[in-house]
């Protein structure tokens, strides 16, 4: 008899640690998700920020801002992944920062 009131006070005990276990196996699948987004928003931020640099490089010693983003690939040294990223580039005039827009590929 008292084997018995070991093993029904046995089933609580596993119900919570496996209830805390699928809290805790939830919890690291949600901060992933979340890395993987933080990582993905950098990568783009990062993009943003080199075609920016590449066009102020080329204000500042041009004295104009480039026609293309082709040409600042081919001047400038600036790599886009095109596979992943794409770039909208509208120049308004030679003094005027050209509108430029780098969004991912498949992004709403």
């Amino acid at each position: 008899m008292i084997t018995k009131n070991k093993s029904k006070s046995a089933i609580p005990a596993v119900i919570i640690t496996v209830a805390v276990f699928v809290s805790f196996a939830a919890f690291v699948l949600i901060m992933l998700n979340n890395a993987v987004e933080t990582s993905g928003e950098e990568a783009l931020r990062a993009a943003r920020d080199s075609v920016m640099r590449a066009v102020a490089s080329c204000y500042a010693y041009e004295g104009m801002y480039p026609n293309s983003i082709e040409y600042l690939e081919e001047n400038y040294n600036l790599v886009i992944n095109r596979s992943k990223y794409i770039v909208f580039y509208d120049k308004i005039a030679d003094n005027l920062l050209p509108n430029i827009i780098v969004t991912e590929r498949g992004a709403s």
